[in-house]
């Protein structure tokens, strides 16, 4: 018995257009990459130092990392499925 080869669905294709290119939005997407280690700096800073490792901040942090790993890995699958 075979097993059947995966195939992901063609999508149609998306012209882009001179100025918004593949290379463009990867470089967008590093800026917001570091705006959001900034960002994620500092509430992790304000989570430890006020938060006193009680349960919900060890919950928000877990979820609030989790969620946003997600988002980064779609934002980058969806650039290189172009």
């Amino acid at each position: 018995m075979e097993i059947p080869t995966l195939v992901l669905p063609t999508l149609p294709h998306i012209k882009l257009s001179l100025f918004i290119n593949v290379p463009v939005l990867i470089a967008i997407l590093v800026l917001f990459a570091c705006f959001y280690t900034v960002v994620t700096s500092v509430i992790v800073y304000h989570w430890h130092a006020y938060g006193m490792k009680s349960q919900g901040i060890i919950v928000a942090e877990s979820l609030y990392f989790f969620v946003t790993s997600v988002l980064f890995v779609c934002a980058g699958v969806s650039l290189f499925y172009f």
